[in-house]
């Protein structure tokens, strides 16, 4: 493992979870998790208390950090768990084809 190279992080790019508990623990163990300087993480727990709105503004800060490439969402938990509440952008994330 000593002749392996560094990836640096001022050009690496993270994946944002929005997801269940046992989801983002994988990937926290895989070493995907990341806490900057101003305590934001990359993922957002969903469980049955989180509102849709919660699940909005979530979406709406990965899509617009500059530090992510990819936004991992769970169907199943992220939506099913707050009450069959939709959000408009979830159909158009469901049917993109």
């Amino acid at each position: 493992m000593a002749n392996t190279a560094h990836i640096p992080t001022s050009n690496s790019a993270l994946i944002a979870m929005i997801t269940d508990e046992d989801t983002v623990v994988g990937f926290l163990l895989a070493g995907v998790g990341n806490v900057d300087l101003r305590r934001k993480t990359n993922y957002l727990i969903v469980d049955s208390k989180t509102t849709v709105k919660q699940i909005e503004d979530a979406f709406k800060e990965f899509t617009t950090r500059t530090d992510i490439a990819i936004v991992l969402i769970s169907q199943y938990e992220a939506f099913n768990n707050v009450q069959n509440e939709k959000p408009s952008w979830v159909d158009v994330l469901l049917n993109w084809n």
